[in-house]
């Protein structure tokens, strides 16, 4: 049975529990060099009342496929093959009205920078009534309640007078609570949260993830993280999903990539995160950078990086296989390697 057939029968027993489900999510972008892929073959499946860890270093094609799940790519970006379903439903080709519809809705999304998603010209409450009042047609004053009930749920403080306050009135950390409560107002089964703490100092990032993961259990969201900080997967999510220069590169539950990685690129990551064993060692970091999308070979991507790369076994396309029933990898050498994870 092949990886996509075996995510085929997992998705059917847990039925309605899929929220998210990406089958060969292939994404382009216009450039100078023609149509170029950018996000490869993607398979992604997030559930109820789980967290879905999507990380990589930038240009890794996290953010892309994220717009593609929430069709918000930019002019320049197509999705060419592969399928988005929500809760069951195909996006897929949809019309912008029909996708308008269903954003915030069955699925919503908040950004790393909040304060630059707030229109600094009306109030915070205004903007989060806003989703309420076109998708549930609701009156001001039912949408202005429901709003006061959003602000407390996301724990800001004096919630009937801050509904009239303007963006600049809102710390860093209050904002992104704005935007959870606007991404929460039509009770959406998704939440993408993508890199939703990076801009913010360490205090406040505990407070946000703390937050999310408190909706999540009292919602019963799925939510699709997403992030270059391994310390935060490791204490947000369930599974995890690597990718590297658009492709999937490993996926498992949270313990088992940790400590025993099946993919060169996944543990020089771990070992990038990791503090140095004593006064004056290195830190730890992975020479060269991600290739540009139209100079991508079609060897193992990783390869030109990789401290286990041997030509003759790594230098052809490699497939995301299954090295035990939950861990894929996409590595010619997985069967060989004992490579380092995280210490127990």
């Amino acid at each position: 049975m092949t990886t996509l057939d075996q995510a085929v029968v997992v998705d059917k027993a847990a039925g309605s529990d899929v929220v998210l489900q990406t089958t060969g999510l292939t994404v382009e972008v216009s450039t100078e060099h023609g149509w170029v892929e950018v996000v490869d073959g993607v398979d992604l499946t997030v559930r109820r009342n789980e967290t879905v860890g999507l990380v990589g270093e930038s240009g890794s094609g996290k953010t892309l496929t994220s717009l593609a799940v929430m069709g918000l790519l930019p002019e320049n970006a197509r999705i060419s093959r592969g399928d988005v379903r929500l809760s069951g439903r195909t996006i897929s080709g949809l019309s912008e009205k029909a996708l308008s519809d269903i954003r915030g809705v069955q699925a919503a999304m908040i950004f790393q920078e909040p304060r630059r998603c707030l229109n600094p010209a009306f109030t915070v409450g205004d903007q989060v009534a806003e989703s309420i009042r076109r998708h549930r047609g609701w009156s001001r004053k039912q949408a202005k309640a429901r709003v006061i009930e959003l602000f407390e749920l996301v724990e800001i403080p004096d919630a009937a007078r801050r509904i009239d306050q303007y963006p600049h009135e809102f710390s860093g950390g209050m904002c992104q609570r704005v935007m959870l409560a606007m991404a929460l107002a039509c009770d959406p089964e998704l939440l993408i949260a993508d890199e939703p703490t990076t801009a913010l100092d360490v205090t406040v990032q505990r407070q946000v993830l703390e937050l999310i993961r408190r909706l999540q259990g009292e919602l019963g969201l799925g939510v699709l993280l997403i992030t270059h900080d391994l310390s935060v997967v490791a204490e947000m999510c369930d599974r995890v999903t690597v990718m590297y220069a658009g492709q999937v590169v490993e996926s498992a539950p949270v313990d088992p990539l940790f400590y025993t990685p099946k993919n060169p690129y996944t543990s020089a990551l771990l070992q990038s995160m990791l503090e140095p064993s004593g006064r004056g060692e290195p830190l730890g970091y992975i020479p060269g950078s991600v290739p540009p999308p139209h100079l991508f070979p079609s060897s193992c991507r990783f390869q030109e990086r990789c401290t286990h790369a041997v030509e003759s076994v790594c230098g052809r396309a490699v497939n995301l296989e299954n090295v035990s029933a939950a861990h894929l990898t996409r590595c010619a050498r997985a069967a060989d390697l004992a490579l380092p994870g995280v210490s127990a």
